[in-house]
């Protein structure tokens, strides 16, 4: 089975994708998503509604913001989830996904373009799986210290697209021996994925922008 479990549906405000597109490209490729929009789980209706009908799977997840005196210090993303967690402190985003049997993912940790995660050591222990390629992540050197991460405290670790445009799913994804979600999320958290890591060209970030202001149309 092949997850790319970090990507954006239009129901983020910085990306394109039509949650139909989503499942469409998904099964053309033969990969499992998880869809995990920004601080939002509004198109999970949707996206189980077209697994039914297109005997597709689908993860639900979440990209949550983690928020200490009003900043930004780093975001995770919640796997297998059962309920929106709304942004707060590391500590709470992390008790509100592991009440609720969910898996905590460390997205792109060391972006500094995209709130790296502040202080990540001291929540090591409650964190599920680390994204340690992420296609969107401009500087190889980002990549390499989330990598490095996963190894030193040898946690599971992942790689994913973060597509926000129809082109970019499936870009990186994690390759897993299972034949059902259940057991695919066994294998990620015993650190049994086969990461395929492949780049973005820099042209994606080009969307994020535009996307946000209106000037390109969902697709």
């Amino acid at each position: 089975m092949k997850l790319d479990m970090h990507l954006h549906s239009n129901i983020s405000s910085d990306a394109i994708t039509r949650p139909e597109t989503v499942m469409k490209i998904a099964a053309k490729k033969g990969i499992t998503i998880a869809i995990t929009d920004h601080n939002s789980t509004s198109a999970w209706h949707i996206f189980e509604k077209l697994s039914k009908e297109m005997n597709q799977q689908v993860i639900l997840g979440e990209e949550i913001q983690c928020i200490v005196k009003g900043k930004c210090v780093g975001e995770i993303a919640g796997l297998f989830m059962k309920e929106h967690v709304k942004p707060g402190s590391p500590e709470f985003v992390l008790e509100k996904l592991h009440g609720q049997n969910a898996l905590a993912m460390v997205v792109h940790p060391f972006d500094t373009f995209r709130n790296p995660f502040l202080n990540i050591e001291n929540y090591i222990n409650k964190i599920d799986l680390v994204e340690v390629f992420n296609s969107r992540t401009y500087f190889d050197e980002h990549n390499k210290k989330a990598k490095e991460l996963g190894q030193k405290h040898k946690l599971p670790m992942i790689a994913n697209s973060d597509a926000h445009t129809p082109e970019e799913i499936g870009t990186s994804y994690t390759e897993v021996s299972a034949e059902t979600i259940e057991e695919a999320r066994r294998q990620l958290i015993q650190g049994n994925g086969v990461l395929h890591e492949v780049k973005s060209p820099v042209t994606v970030h080009l969307t994020t922008p535009l996307a946000k202001f209106g000037m390109i149309k969902d697709r």
